[in-house]
């Protein structure tokens, strides 16, 4: 395509090109004088990937630095932050009364949550979505440094809500990691086997008020030297009844009164042997009781141990993190773009598209607009021509 060619077809669309240049120009213009400024601010915090998340926290050291960054990143974007940091500042009202543009918008969402086109929010929860969609959390490359960036029509306002999310993040910060409430729980649990070790040990003494086993262990022995002379006594007298079989008749009276033994024998034996047996199912009792009452004495001491040392922990200083905020959000003095740069920015994107726009139409134009084309198309030379009236536009 040579220089003529250029000059011909922009000569050709000049009214395409004019019209759709002016037009974007002057959209964009008017766009930027009916809408506010934006403004942008930006607050900056430091993680540390070599220190423990609180200092009483039982998390290792050495986690990889783009772990622990993206964990914060995630931290500082969760509902809770965020519902946090909207409950801190409140509703912002400049007192200033919205602009025509702002009342229109306004009312197109009214109109679309009455025609059920868009869910009902409340205005807290409307700053939370605005937050969520709006406030940029990223790392900066090559650093442990996290940026917090909100833009916004009021500067005061976006400086007040960025540093409520960068404080609402070190609360959660500290609530996630620190273990505050650990020993609330251990001394819970001391009181509640306190209780059972007093519950046990009581038991223990009733059962033996109650049963009168109070030296067990003695009579349980004498119990048993005298089952064993019983028994020694039943088998002798068991050889004197045989002795005397052999010498006396059935019915002799030696017979008898030897036979009257062994049956005062037997019963002592039966006797001594249910008060025996009776003593062992009462040492087993007592013997389970006194195993329930060592296992929660063990525990009972493993728990107030766990107790004291998380007492000490929880005697630290829990503001010592691995959070730092480097440098709160403070309100900008003037926005980040000015009017000009936006319209400059309009010329040459109207440039763009206007020209766009007329290569399109060359491409689907089928008018003839030059002799030299009918030549070409009939294959036969041109005579003369009658200047063209259908100019296209």
């Amino acid at each position: 395509m040579t220089k003529r060619d250029v000059i011909m077809f922009m000569f050709k669309w000049k009214y395409t090109i004019l019209g759709y240049f002016f037009f974007v120009v002057f959209l964009v213009t008017t766009l930027v004088y009916l809408l506010p400024k934006k403004y942008e601010v930006a607050s900056s915090v430091l993680v540390e990937s070599n220190r423990a998340p609180v200092m009483r926290a039982a998390v290792a050291l050495g986690t990889d630095e783009l772990t622990m960054l993206n964990s914060a990143v995630a931290i500082i974007g969760s509902k809770p932050v965020l519902r946090g940091a909207a409950e801190k500042v409140g509703l912002f009202d400049d007192g200033k009364e919205p602009s025509a543009f702002e009342l229109f918008i306004n009312g197109v969402k009214a109109w679309m949550e009455e025609a059920g086109l868009k869910e009902a929010k409340t205005p807290l929860d409307a700053l939370v979505e605005d937050l969520e969609d709006n406030l940029k959390i990223e790392p900066l490359a090559a650093s442990n440094v996290i940026s917090l960036t909100l833009k916004g029509k009021n500067p005061q306002w976006i400086a007040v809500i960025v540093n409520a999310v960068t404080d609402s993040y070190i609360d959660n910060h500290l609530r996630i990691f620190s273990s505050k409430g650990t020993s609330e729980v251990f001394r819970q649990q001391v009181e509640r086997l306190s209780n059972e070790l007093g519950g046990l040990r009581d038991k223990l003494a009733d059962y033996k008020s109650r049963e009168s086993v109070s030296a067990l262990r003695e009579t349980m022995q004498s119990l048993v030297l005298s089952l064993s002379q019983f028994r020694v006594n039943l088998a002798n007298e068991r050889e004197k009844l045989a002795e005397l079989g052999i010498k006396f008749s059935p019915g002799h009276a030696k017979l008898a009164l030897v036979k009257k033994n062994i049956a005062n024998i037997k019963r002592e034996i039966w006797g001594s042997q249910a008060e025996l047996d009776d003593l062992e199912r009462k040492e087993a009792v007592i013997e389970k009781v006194e195993s329930d009452i060592k296992t929660v004495e063990r525990s009972y001491s493993d728990y107030q141990k766990r107790y004291e040392e998380e007492r000490l922990r929880n005697m630290a200083n829990s503001d010592v993190v691995n959070v730092r905020v480097i440098a709160y959000a403070t309100p900008p003095e003037s926005a980040r773009h000015s009017r000009i740069f936006y319209i400059f920015l309009s010329i040459i994107g109207g440039l763009f598209f206007s020209i766009s726009i007329a290569l399109i139409k060359e491409y689907f134009d089928n008018r003839i607009n030059s002799g030299s084309e009918v030549s070409e198309i009939l294959g036969v030379p041109t005579i003369g021509s009658i200047g063209l009236t259908n100019q296209p536009f």
